[in-house]
């Protein structure tokens, strides 16, 4: 059974989480079991979440290699989970062959998008860092995208914001 040196830990645990608010954040959210998952398993996660939504609301999407396809569009999706400061971080956006990124935040219980084409963040094999929020990372050979919520840059704001404004860039776009 349960030794009272385990209840003790639990409830030092217990103790514990409450200078961790970020967890408390997540406890009650759908979203929580994606969290402790590798970034390979996140990413996965990623694409069908956006996968499902796209065809939820009309459109036709197939995956290949990593990317989704609409009408012939290669899109690449990008997914950030919050960061602690409230902050999306959506990483690792190579100069490979897409058209748009649907970048999806996901916080505990709500969510953000954005579609944006290829060239708002790459164009001639160079980082927009002219683009607030986009920076190199890696060395410059993969970008990231900084976003706040609560202040979208305005370059990115066209692209989305709620679900449901990408949905209304999806339907134009794709």
């Amino acid at each position: 059974g349960i030794t009272m040196s385990f209840n003790i830990l639990e409830t030092i645990a217990a103790n514990l989480v409450a200078e961790y608010p970020e967890t408390q954040a997540w406890s009650d959210s759908s979203f929580n079991w994606i969290r402790t998952l590798p970034p390979a398993s996140k990413g996965a996660i990623g694409r069908n979440l956006a996968s499902g939504l796209l065809q939820q609301y009309g459109l036709t999407v197939t995956a290949r290699r990593g990317l989704l396809r609409v009408h012939g569009l290669r899109i690449s999706v990008k997914t950030s989970l919050m960061w602690g400061a409230g902050t999306i971080k959506f990483q690792n956006i190579r100069d490979t062959n897409f058209d748009f990124v649907l970048c999806l935040g996901i916080y505990p219980h709500k969510a953000y998008g954005w579609l944006a084409p290829k060239n708002e963040i790459w164009a001639d094999g160079r980082i927009r860092s002219d683009r607030p929020g986009v920076t190199k990372q890696h060395k410059g050979a993969d970008a990231w995208i900084d976003v706040d919520p609560d202040s979208v840059q305005g370059w990115l704001k066209p692209y989305g914001g709620t679900i449901d404004a990408m949905i209304k860039v999806a339907k134009v776009s794709l």
